[in-house]
């Protein structure tokens, strides 16, 4: 069974980034680099209006709960991980969930 993991930013405060350019077009594609092999199978970039509490982040599916779980821990999120401050200071806010049920158009 498929599995998403958000990843989300508060709306920056004094003293504190989010470079949304920077994190689709350079973060996104270390992400897909690393963690494509390791079962992830798509992501989408969100972002928060101005009354949101969150300012971006991202939606991703794995093949499975365990393939979310593995790459936080995994060899292959070293690059993920160290390129985090090259967009942001900003203590991500992690949501892991199991997908019970979807519908696309």
């Amino acid at each position: 069974m498929a599995s998403n993991f958000t990843v989300l930013y508060n709306q920056p405060k004094e003293g504190e980034y989010f470079d949304m350019d920077y994190y689709i077009n350079t973060h996104m594609p270390i992400v897909n680099k690393q963690w494509g092999p390791i079962g992830l199978k798509s992501w989408q970039v969100i972002q928060g209006g101005p009354d949101a509490p969150f300012s971006g982040g991202v939606l991703m599916t794995w093949e499975k709960p365990q393939d979310a779980a593995n790459a936080l821990t995994a060899e292959e999120s070293k690059p993920v991980f160290a390129d985090v401050p090259n967009f942001t200071n900003l203590k991500p806010i992690l949501l892991p969930s199991t997908i019970l049920s979807t519908w696309e158009k």
